[in-house]
């Protein structure tokens, strides 16, 4: 029984009997042959009609073969990297994947994959005792691996959007006052930390931000930050922090020299011990000791905190606040440092009831 082109062909295999539906779709920009296979004539029909329907809606005809880890290591080598994802974010995405998900998932085929095997991954992630913002994570690694799929047209449907994030409670913020900052700075073992500490609290900059920085970027008035999206920005060089600059440009070059080989390619600014890009792992271990010993759970992001917090509380315009960290609205530092601006309210109050008596 043989149909034009648009319908598919039908028939049945003389070696076994089946019954066979076949059609041509656009696959990736090629021209590919699919077939769906049954025990009669109505039931392939059905499947035919079924999948030339999806055709028509601009769906593929047949969800892939292709399992699941197969394709999420493609999206991690090529989509992931040039999506304007972070390097910590691919790095936590890489780890979730490998570690949680791939042993749930990994070998299923993107077609058989439900919503019911989505969850099963997020409930051995529970069983395991693991964070809600950890399982969230894993819940965003997998959603973007199949939304990809969707748009090279491998699968008509993300199945983790029938599945609802993992949200906990937010842990509070570690905020460190001027003294700590302080501290911190004058605790620094050398140089390339002091850069790093320095670069983070007179900005209020990413850590990823300030391990992106190249000496192109700086001079004695301003960096220019790489920010999340491609976005790039300028931030103000204050004398203290464009000393402590100096002092560790200057330890680079005799590094530089000592060296036996160093990357001229980019000339990190905060670089390694050979030229090449500070690793942010490596950053951050090395900067756990010394901000433990000051305020217990500090991290790098920390910083951030505190210098939006002193420049609210310097009364610095949100506005101004907003655009130094690089946020796209001013309603986002509204949100993340309400607690601030609530005391300055307070603050407020207070100086108007002195002011009237």
């Amino acid at each position: 029984m043989a149909r034009s082109n648009g319908e598919g062909t039908i028939y049945q295999r003389s070696s076994d009997g089946k019954w066979v539906g076949s059609w041509y779709e656009e696959v990736n920009g090629q021209r590919r042959r699919r077939v769906v296979y049954g025990t009669s004539s109505t039931e392939v029909q059905g499947k035919l009609r079924k999948a030339l329907g999806r055709i028509d809606q601009g769906l593929p005809g047949l969800d892939s073969s292709d399992t699941f880890q197969a394709v999420a290591e493609t999206w991690r080598r090529t989509v992931a990297r040039t999506s304007g994802l972070s390097s910590k974010t691919q790095q936590v995405y890489a780890d979730v994947l490998k570690l949680h998900v791939y042993p749930v998932i990994g070998k299923d085929k993107l077609r058989d994959l439900k919503p019911s095997r989505v969850s099963a991954v997020l409930i051995r992630m529970e069983d395991a005792g693991l964070s809600k913002s950890y399982q969230h994570q894993a819940h965003k690694a997998m959603s973007k691996v199949f939304q990809t799929a969707m748009v090279d047209g491998l699968i008509a449907t993300n199945p983790v959007r029938s599945v609802k994030a993992p949200r906990g409670g937010h842990k509070p913020k570690v905020v460190p006052d001027r003294r700590q900052v302080t501290a911190l700075l004058e605790a620094a073992p050398d140089a390339r930390m002091r850069a790093l500490v320095g670069i983070l609290a007179y900005t209020g900059c990413r850590i990823s931000e300030a391990l992106g920085i190249k000496w192109s970027e700086v001079n004695d008035e301003r960096i220019i930050l790489q920010g999340k999206g491609g976005k790039s920005r300028a931030v103000p060089v204050t004398p203290a922090l464009a000393s402590i600059l100096a002092e560790w440009r200057s330890e680079q070059r005799r590094e530089q020299l000592a060296a036996v080989w160093w990357d001229t390619e980019r000339d990190w600014a905060l670089s390694s011990d050979c030229g090449t890009q500070w690793d942010p792992h490596n950053a951050r271990k090395k900067f756990r000791p010394l901000a433990d010993a000051i305020l217990p759970g500090m991290t790098p992001h920390s910083l951030r905190h505190a210098t939006a917090t002193l420049l609210l509380e310097e009364r610095v315009p949100m506005k101004v606040v907003a655009e130094l960290l690089g946020h796209s609205s001013t309603r986002i530092t509204e949100d993340t440092y309400s607690h601030v601006t609530a005391r300055l309210v307070a603050e407020a109050g207070s100086a108007i009831e002195r002011a009237l008596g």
